[in-house]
């Protein structure tokens, strides 16, 4: 019987060798990708709460709504624009980046037994930044400096005005800015390092407030938000706090205003609620440490969500989440209107 060879085939090419470096870099290209969305997210919810005010002004003196010395009108407003400019901004890049709306908000129940201790644990140490913070602002002048920005400006006298003072200062923004900056950029970078996630996402919601005066609380409040949030892998927590360190602002401005007490009498009551946040904040501490030291451990080696992650250096992950467009021009933008916040009618 004849033998036919058999065909020759092609010689099958070898398989590329997938490197170590090769994934690094794959990895830092997708976190630089991710940060650059982040950092449009945080550049439109920042021109959108300016926009927004200005369309929504308009608005009313279209219906013929003016809001010369009309407190309601005015708080109406600013409630509305933050509702814009966080809702809106948020759920198209939820929507353009694959990230789950329900992922922004984790675990909705936490327990009081944890609650409770940590919340006053914040207002604590919330409490000791704003006195630092008040302390760096009684000698800024001595540079010849005077910052322009982030002063509470509250005319209530009204029970409605108070009311919605109330809501435009401490509520609104408080579900806003933890939307954005907790759920959204916060949860989204978890996955590349809780402590990472903590320290960038305080950056940009201190960055975004534009105003010597708060950058440095702010940046501080915002790591304090970001630990309990992941602490708990809720942003309820850092909505309670948030909304606790607003209010007591706002409570602490309206008394002074109207009058209610003499200046002494203010002060004082300012002092002993912040003392006893204070002991409380120690006392929080303390029974957390004993009862559940464990959930202090917030480092960037702890168990990472993304089995990639650990193939990136810290350095790789700032480099990624700072060096590309989304980031340098939201920053730069965020920086030019802190230094123009010293020159009043400029900014």
């Amino acid at each position: 019987m004849q033998q036919f060879p058999y065909p020759a085939y092609p010689p099958v090419p070898p398989r590329p060798v997938v490197t170590d470096e090769m994934i690094r870099q794959n990895e830092k290209k997708k976190l630089r990708s991710k940060s650059n969305g982040l950092g449009f997210l945080i550049l439109t919810y920042y021109s959108s709460l300016q926009v927004s005010a200005i369309g929504i002004m308009l608005l009313f003196n279209a219906f013929g709504i003016s809001l010369t010395d009309n407190h309601v009108a005015e708080y109406l407003l600013d409630i509305a624009a933050s509702v814009f400019a966080a809702l809106i901004p948020g759920l198209i890049y939820l929507a353009a980046s694959g990230y789950r709306l329900r992922d922004s908000f984790k675990n909705t129940h936490v327990g009081p037994t944890l609650l409770i201790p940590l919340v006053l644990l914040g207002m604590g140490c919330s409490m000791a930044a704003n006195m630092l913070t008040q302390l760096f602002i009684n000698n800024i002048s001595l540079f010849g400096l005077e910052n322009h920005a982030g002063e509470i400006d509250i005319s209530s006298h009204t029970p409605l005005e108070i009311v919605l003072s109330v809501i435009a200062i401490a509520i609104v923004p408080a579900f806003a800015e933890e939307f954005v900056f907790r759920g959204i950029v916060l949860g989204s970078l978890k996955k590349y390092g809780t402590a990472f996630a903590v320290v960038v996402s305080s950056i940009m919601f201190s960055a975004m407030h534009s105003n010597t005066t708060q950058i440095v609380f702010v940046f501080f409040l915002g790591t304090i938000f970001g630990v309990v949030d992941v602490i708990t892998d809720s942003i309820v927590p850092s909505l309670v706090l948030h909304f606790l360190n607003n209010f007591f602002a706002t409570l602490m401005d309206l008394l002074t205003k109207s009058n209610v007490f003499d200046e002494t009498t203010t002060y004082t009551l300012y002092y002993i609620v912040t003392f006893l946040f204070c002991i409380g904040g120690v006392f929080s501490f303390l029974y957390l440490y004993k009862a559940k030291r464990d959930i202090f451990r917030i480092t960037n080696k702890d168990k990472h969500e993304y089995r990639y992650a650990e193939r990136l250096t810290l350095k790789d992950k700032y480099n990624a989440f700072f060096v590309n467009a989304g980031m340098m021009i939201s920053m730069s933008i965020f920086l030019l209107m802190t230094i123009l916040n010293f020159f009043p009618g400029v900014s």
